[in-house]
């Protein structure tokens, strides 16, 4: 797979990411039946997510993960990952998305979308990441599952090209759950020549904020994904108590 072809791999996973899709609680099927055009605000009992985190302060949770966990590894900040968001048009140049409808895949400007957005990173091993993304209004977040839901239902299946190689994807919902208001969990397989690779995603998002946990690896039975989906939903909710000191 060539880097075109893998960064467009990499950000349709993203895509998706956002706000998370694929299985929900009551919280976010409340959000999708509310009308577009509401900007609902989180709740005065709200844990997490009354209002924006500041990237120091998304950088202190994180940090205390590490340490709680006993891991060596730093927190990728917010101006670290700039770049990385940024980059991510240039990357997708020349990739055509079929069917149709998925092209939003390829011309989705990520880097826009979180534009406003204070963010931070950890790595959990050399495939696996931890992310917490903090909005300006939980009205963003609202309309994020929403766009992504109809996303998935749209383009559960697609293929990529650029550069004469294609590409299959397809996701799948999972089931999973965590202290968040909403929790989402998907599966995303991409199939290349002979290569395929597994990403199962489970995202929380409670007001303002969404902490997401993505696992790749060889991720194709149901004990396998389980497994992922149990372990990511311990450090969210590890999270989430961390964001609510």
């Amino acid at each position: 797979m060539n880097k075109s072809m893998k960064a467009g791999a990499l950000l349709v996973a993203g895509v998706f990411a956002l706000s998370g899709c694929g299985s929900s609680d009551e919280g976010s099927e409340a959000a999708s039946e509310s009308s577009p055009s509401a900007t609902p605000t989180p709740t005065p009992t709200l844990a997490v997510g009354q209002e924006q985190y500041t990237p120091a302060e998304l950088e202190t949770a994180l940090a205390a993960i590490l340490a709680d966990r006993g891991m060596a590894g730093e927190v990728i900040t917010q101006q670290d990952l700039a770049p990385m968001l940024e980059g991510a048009p240039d990357q997708l140049a020349g990739v055509v998305i079929t069917p149709e409808q998925c092209d939003v895949l390829a011309s989705a400007d990520i880097a826009a979308t979180l534009d406003s957005a204070n963010m931070a990173m950890i790595m959990l091993s050399e495939t696996d990441t931890l992310t917490i993304a903090s909005h300006p209004s939980a009205s963003i977040m609202d309309k994020q599952v929403q766009d992504n839901t109809r996303l998935l239902e749209d383009c559960a299946q697609f293929q990529m090209e650029a550069g004469g190689q294609v590409i299959s994807a397809a996701v799948d919902s999972l089931d999973a759950s965590t202290d968040g208001q909403t929790t989402q969990a998907f599966r995303t397989t991409i199939t290349a020549a002979e290569q395929v690779t597994d990403t199962v995603q489970v995202s929380a998002v409670s007001g303002t904020t969404n902490v997401q946990v993505s696992m790749t690896g060889n991720l194709t039975t149901a004990a396998e994904s389980e497994e992922a989906i149990a372990q990511a939903e311990t450090i969210i909710n590890e999270v989430l108590a961390e964001l609510e000191k």
